[in-house]
C-alpha cells in the first residue's frame, strides 16, 4: 500500500507493509489501517480558528505591519514583538484578507492572544 505523508511541509511517497501479527497466526483479523490515514490531509483553512493570528510569546507589540482589508500570504509579517530585548516578527497563520486586528503599539500581551483574524 502506498501513501503520501507531508511532513513539516515537505511530501513523502511511502510504501506500508503489513506484518501479520500474533492474532493473525491464530485466525483473528490482523490491525486495519484507519480510513483518516488513507485520505488526504484536510485543507488548512477548513477551520475558523486557523484563521486567527495568536502570539506565541509573551511580549510587547511594537508595530502592526498589517492594515485591515490588507491581503496577506501565509508567513507574511502581520505583527511584530518585542520581548526580552528581542524583537519577533509574526506571520499569519494562512493566506488571506486582515478583517480584524486586536492589538496596537504599546501593547502587552500574552502566549495565545489574538493579534488579527483573516477573512
Amino acid at each position: 500500500m502506498k501513501l503520501r505523508i507531508t511532513l513539516e511541509g515537505q511530501s513523502y511517497e511511502v510504501e506500508v507493509e503489513t506484518l501479520p501479527d500474533e492474532r493473525e497466526e491464530i485466525g483473528e483479523s490482523g490491525p486495519e489501517v484507519p480510513q483518516s490515514v488513507l485520505q488526504p490531509p484536510l485543507p488548512v483553512d477548513t477551520r475558523p480558528e486557523d484563521r486567527i493570528c495568536r502570539s506565541p510569546i509573551a511580549g510587547v507589540i511594537v508595530a502592526v505591519s498589517a492594515s485591515l482589508g490588507q491581503r496577506v500570504s501565509q508567513n507574511d509579517p502581520v505583527v511584530i514583538i518585542e520581548a526580552m530585548k528581542m524583537q519577533t516578527a509574526i506571520g499569519a497563520p494562512v493566506d488571506g484578507t486582515v478583517q480584524e486586528i486586536h492589538v496596537s503599539p504599546g501593547q502587552s500581551v500574552k502566549p495565545g492572544q489574538k493579534l488579527c483574524t483573516l477573512g
